[in-house]
């Protein structure tokens, strides 16, 4: 048993997403480890105040080139992948565009050094400054965006070899130039090496792989514009802005603050921070590259991310948390002194950053730019502004409590926002906030194109509903309703609206409802914004028809007309059919295989007895089949003033060919449950033990047809019950880990039910059939 889960474990690494992400981190981590060994003899060959000051200005050279890039990086990895033909073309305009802007950058920080840094002035000279920042500046930007683009094309297993041999090559160049005693000859090893990197890894890129990967890319790519690069851009730009600022602007920071010895003490303790940082960000830009061209599967991806990056990081970062003395004790006492409670809460940080990276990268895919903009900024506001409030009182130790504070709290956010279960007044908020964005993504352009020329000057109204998964606000001209806009941009939800429109489409031109679909929306119109799906429809009067049930002078019309709706759509579209493997498995074992993943093991062998019991007692009968609701509820009703039915709306689970008398079963059911002010599960208990009489009946008689069995009301009760649950958990997220709902309306039905159905054959109520 344990070898076969470790197997499970090792082809889980297999996949290409998870793969590539490993060798990412795999590159980093080997990066780094040959790097603390460059910092190690730069701290024997050097004096603390050398390698701090020429540790700041190789931060500062890599937050210029960082700044000055535009975050290309990330365009092209989301980009180059479905890019096709013009992938080297992207590549290229990519790269002139960020090299131009970081070479203006580095001669700028250079000309204004002798203010903001006169430390390093003071170092290299001016005029040698200006030229370094000019020349190095480029190259950097460079060798940041090559690994993006080699993930991006499918070789993110190269990156390992580069980044040894860079680091290689960086100590060879190091004990060079401090041979030959040449100034500031960590920066400039450090240089060298990188421009070497860059021109042997750009030749295989642009003469080899690009124009491979444009071949072999080919069936997938999608038109690239320059507007939606920029899109891209500018939401993501300011954020990496922020971003770098913490990242490489923190050395800075310390060096101006503190002092150089503190900078060069910091230095050291953030090569171990940041490599447990780049492990996200290895395994994001992997989750970019293999989703862009399908962003409907990122949220899996990115449960994925989080599970497998915080097996790698949590237990590195708690070996640095416990044994920091032991680990700075390689370069020094100064670093042990200085350092060691920084690397504890840097190390630490690394755990939830984990959570806030991979929402950043699944953003990325998504291009959802608020995030993108958003979980960096708040990370540096609050990374920043802790340190710098605190250094003078806490040294260096500061800075690492600002990571820890930052990563944390912009984490809990995260965490909230993703959440699979919240509470009911915080899942309100957050699907508040979630419709917000999702509706200023949409906008009135988005209304125009999903509601065509009849929609121009309308505006979008209140929200009328929706939860997690869609939206739905009312639209029309200023101050009035005439029409719905949804909108949905998961995975669940756009497929649920594809549904509907097509629902709609069929049972408005089918002929034999022509006198009944005055009962259902139109579609006017829909649209693709982005990653969002959107649709119009007509709006039908009616009020609430869960507050005509609450009202006892209205709740018998409601409850007779709802029954008399729906039956006439399946009596005009059904046709008999025995059950058969495909009805079973379509009615019973699939439904029933989804609410077993929601069931703890204790009860899944319960689960699989149910659907036993069920399979016995339809398998043979010959059954209506034909349109459904699928979804008949007193919610997605609406009534005139007296009660009655006037218009059934969200058909987003409508199908051709389901059992009818379903439709029935679940609304009386749930309209019995709102009525008595029980859940749905203990009331389903009751009436598979004994059907009221009367709902007994009524579920009779609407199978009563020519040549048709009817099934015992308790069998009916139960498949109501077992549809409408899996549809719960197929559709959300959040009521598929809801333990409340779960333990009220899932478990107790599965536990009992199989014993209320075995314990004896029910005859079928007879009743005479109409002519």
């Amino acid at each position: 048993m344990p070898g076969s889960r470790v197997a499970a474990l090792l082809n889980g690494w297999r996949a290409p997403q998870h793969r590539d992400g490993l060798a990412l981190v795999v590159s980093s981590g080997l990066s780094s480890a040959v790097g603390l060994l460059y910092w190690v003899l730069a701290a024997q060959m050097f004096p603390p105040d050398v390698v701090g000051v020429n540790a700041a200005g190789l931060s500062a050279l890599m937050l210029v080139g960082g700044v000055a890039h535009l975050n290309m990086s990330h365009a092209l990895l989301r980009f180059v992948p479905v890019a096709g033909a013009a992938a080297r073309r992207l590549v290229v305009l990519g790269y002139l565009v960020a090299v131009t802007v970081s070479a203006l950058a580095g001669t700028a920080f250079a000309l204004g050094a002798i203010w903001w840094a006169p430390e390093l002035v003071d170092v290299a000279g001016y005029g040698p400054l200006v030229v370094f920042f000019a020349v190095s500046c480029p190259v950097w930007t460079l060798f940041s965006l090559q690994d993006y683009v080699l993930t991006a094309v499918g070789k993110a297993t190269a990156v390992p070899v580069e980044n040894i041999v860079f680091s290689v090559l960086k100590i060879g160049l190091l004990i060079a130039v401090t041979l030959a005693a040449v100034p500031g000859g960590i920066a400039l090893s450090w240089v060298i090496a990188t421009a070497v990197i860059v021109l042997l890894i750009n030749f295989w890129l642009l003469v080899r792989l690009l124009p491979a990967h444009a071949v072999a890319s080919a069936d997938r790519a999608v038109p690239i514009t320059v507007g939606a690069v920029g899109r891209f851009i500018g939401a993501d730009y300011v954020g990496a802005l922020f971003w770098q600022a913490a990242l490489m602007g923190l050395p800075v920071l310390v060096l101006s603050r503190l002092g150089p010895e503190a900078a060069a003490a910091y230095n050291m303790v953030w090569q171990f921070g940041m490599a447990l940082y780049l492990v996200p960000s290895g395994m994001g830009q992997s989750m970019i590259a293999h989703n862009a061209a399908d962003p409907g599967k990122v949220e899996k991806a990115r449960r994925e991310t989080v599970r497998r990056g915080l097996m790698l990081v949590v237990p590195v970062a708690l070996v640095l948390a416990v044994g920091g003395q032991l680990v700075l004790s390689l370069f020094g006492k100064h670093y042990t002194d200085a350092g060691t409670g920084a690397l504890a809460l840097v190390a630490l940080s690394a755990i939830p950053n984990v959570i806030t990276g991979s929402a950043t990268s699944t953003a990325r895919v998504r291009q959802r730019r608020g995030v993108q903009f958003g979980v960096p900024t708040a990370l540096s506001v609050l990374a920043i502004g802790v340190s710098w409030t605190l250094m003078p009182q806490l040294g260096i130790l500061a800075v690492g409590l600002g990571w820890l504070v930052a990563q944390c709290v912009v984490a809990s956010v995260v965490l909230v926002m993703y959440a699979r279960w919240l509470p009911g007044p915080l899942a309100g908020w957050v699907d508040a906030v979630r419709n917000t964005a999702l509706l200023r993504r949409v906008g009135p352009a988005g209304l125009r194109r999903a509601g065509g020329p009849a929609t121009e000057g309308w505006a979008i109204g209140d929200r009328m509903g929706g939860g997690s998964e869609t939206v739905v606000v009312a639209v029309g001209p200023p101050g009035e309703r005439r029409a719905l806009l949804k909108a949905a941009d998961t995975a669940h939800g756009q497929r649920e609206l594809r549904q509907q429109t097509a629902a709609l489409a069929a049972l408005h031109a089918d002929p034999r409802l022509r006198h009944w679909t005055p009962l259902l929306p139109r579609v006017l119109g829909t649209a693709e914004i982005g990653d969002t799906y959107c649709s119009t429809e007509s709006m039908l009067p009616g009020g609430s028809g869960p507050e005509a049930l609450a009202d006892p002078a209205r709740r018998e019309p409601f409850l007779s007309s709802a029954v008399a709706a729906i039956s006439e759509l399946h009596r005009r579209t059904a046709v008999l059919r025995r059950v058969g493997d495909a009805e079973l498995d379509h009615w019973v074992h699939r439904p029933m295989a989804e609410v077993s993943r929601v069931l703890p093991a204790s009860l899944r062998a319960d689960a699989a007895r149910l659907a036993a019991v069920l399979d016995e007692r339809l398998r043979g009968q010959t059954v209506p089949v034909g349109w459904t609701h699928g979804d008949y509820l007193p919610v997605n009703l609406l009534a005139a003033p007296d009660g009655r039915v006037c218009a059934i709306v969200d058909w987003c689970t409508a199908e051709p060919d389901g059992l009818p008398v379903l439709d029935v079963a679940l609304f009386l059911a749930m309209a019995h449950a709102e009525v008595e002010g029980d859940e749905l599960g203990p009331l389903v208990l009751r009436w598979a033990a004994r059907t009221p009489p009367r709902e007994a009946e009524t579920l009779a008689r609407c199978q009563a047809a020519p040549g048709a069995g009817i099934l015992a009301p308790e069998v009916v009760v139960l498949l109501g019950w077992l549809q409408h649950v899996s549809q719960c958990v197929a559709r959300s997220d959040r009521m598929a880990a809801n333990p409340v709902w779960n333990r009220r309306n899932v478990r107790p039905v599965v536990r009992e039910a199989a014993d209320l159905l075995a314990s004896g054959p029910v005859p079928p109520a007879r009743f005479p059939v109409r002519a």
